[in-house]
């Protein structure tokens, strides 16, 4: 042999250095054009051997290798001829042994520089880029994201909860509170499929966006899921949901800036994607109806029976109906209208709720009884009848002890208190009035 040089693959897996020596990857085949003195017959073979020896000495011992059949080719004024070889993927130095017939020994090549493999192995290059932020950048963008989702959860939980038609409800009969609530909500709830549209394409993006840096951050993509996972479901989804139902009033009125913001940053998703969803769902957001609706409703259930109820007792103590009453109204007062504290139906404030009271107190026909302590002008209770449903005369339960857990006020008034007034605190629902 006089020389070789890679055929294939050419030239990715081949390199040569200034002595000449050809460097290539182990484990691969790769196809060696050799080059001759004289042409090689068609049953010649190749091997390789790690020791250096002289040129044409016996490498029978000396091969380390499988064994490769030559293939002849015929080149216009060059003896050469091809071999396709796979070493094994350690490093070492190969040195070429040839012989051409089967039953004829192994001749080494000779240990020169041109005539010498060197298998190395490829570094590995890490396929995961480095970060691009720094680690506490990371931590602070992160905090900064979950923020901006959970403050989203907590809109979409206060701001959205009650439809426009439950919000004119509390403006009307609601607490002060409420009624603050509910001019405070009413302008967002007016846009209420955009304020959501908004409020979702905020929310996942942050979410999203997180997810991404922790796991540009630890550089593994399972540990990454399972951490923005928690993250997201404690601090984004469980941590305000608590706060709001905890504290929706107050919590309402620190999220409207937020909630503005949030509709002004998303305007070119949320406002199409809104009006299609205006469209879609008659321009409102349906809500389920919650405990705050309900105790609505049925506060102005009891001020509408509180007004028709006075009106009847007013009725019958002042004679006629309609315009008669409230003519009569503004010249009588407190004292011509109530009975005596002597006629009233009364309740001992230490009594024991045994068989024999609870049957005294159904048969009084009342359905509000005043409850004293020991004098019968000292009344410090209200029992209504429909809080005693649950208990049982077999468990001897103390009056006390129930009307400290329903608590319902006692109002006082004067005797010379005008009728045209008390029908007014009728009208708020404060029914059980007695005469001071």
């Amino acid at each position: 042999m006089n020389g070789f040089r890679v055929e294939l693959p050419h030239p990715d897996n081949s390199a040569t250095n200034s002595m000449g020596r050809v460097f290539i990857v182990g484990g691969r085949y790769i196809t060696l054009r050799l080059f001759t003195s004289a042409p090689l017959p068609s049953t010649s073979e190749v091997s390789f051997a790690t020791v250096s020896a002289r040129r044409y000495s016996d490498c029978t011992d000396l091969r380390s290798t499988s064994i490769f059949p030559v293939q002849t080719t015929a080149v216009s004024g060059v003896h050469s001829a091809t071999v396709r070889i796979r070493l094994p993927s350690d490093a070492a130095v190969y040195m070429f042994c040839v012989r051409t017939e089967p039953n004829l020994s192994w001749k080494h090549q000779g240990n020169s520089s041109w005539l010498q493999l060197a298998v190395f192995k490829p570094a590995v290059v890490s396929a995961v880029s480095p970060s691009l932020l720094p680690f506490w950048a990371h931590i602070f963008v992160i905090f900064v994201l979950i923020v901006v989702a959970a403050a989203c959860t907590a809109v979409s939980v206060s701001v959205l909860a009650l439809t426009r038609t439950e919000l004119k409800l509390l403006r009307g009969v609601g607490s002060s509170d409420e009624r603050c609530f509910a001019k405070a909500v009413s302008p967002l709830r007016k846009r209420g499929n955009r304020v959501l549209c908004g409020i979702l394409f905020i929310g996942v993006v942050s979410c999203a966006t997180v997810a991404i840096l922790i796991e540009d951050m630890i550089q593994f993509t399972g540990v990454a899921v399972a951490i923005s996972s928690s993250l997201i479901l404690v601090f984004v989804v469980i941590v305000p949901i608590l706060l709001c139902a905890r504290m929706r009033l107050p919590f309402v009125t620190s999220t409207m800036c937020t909630a503005n913001l949030v509709v002004v940053i998303s305007f070119p998703f949320s406002y199409p994607v809104g009006r299609l969803l205006d469209w879609l769902l008659s321009d409102d957001l349906p809500a389920m109806c919650d405990r705050s609706h309900i105790q609505s409703l049925q506060r102005a259930n009891q001020a509408n029976l509180a007004v028709k109820e006075a009106e009847e007792e007013l009725a019958d103590q002042v004679g006629g109906t309609g315009a008669s009453i409230v003519l009569g109204l503004s010249d009588k007062s407190v004292k011509d209208l109530m009975r005596t504290i002597d006629d009233v139906f009364m309740v001992e404030y230490s009594a024991v709720l045994d068989e024999k009271c609870l049957s005294l107190i159904a048969t009084s026909g009342y359905t509000r009884i005043p409850v004293y302590e020991e004098d019968r002008t000292n009344i410090v209770a209200l029992l209504h009848v429909r809080d005693l449903a649950y208990v049982s005369a077999t468990d001897r339960t103390s009056l006390k002890t129930l009307c400290k857990f329903y608590n319902h006020p006692v109002n006082f008034v004067f005797e010379d208190t005008k009728l045209e007034v008390l029908l007014s605190e009728f009208k708020k629902g404060n029914t059980n009035i007695f005469d001071s």
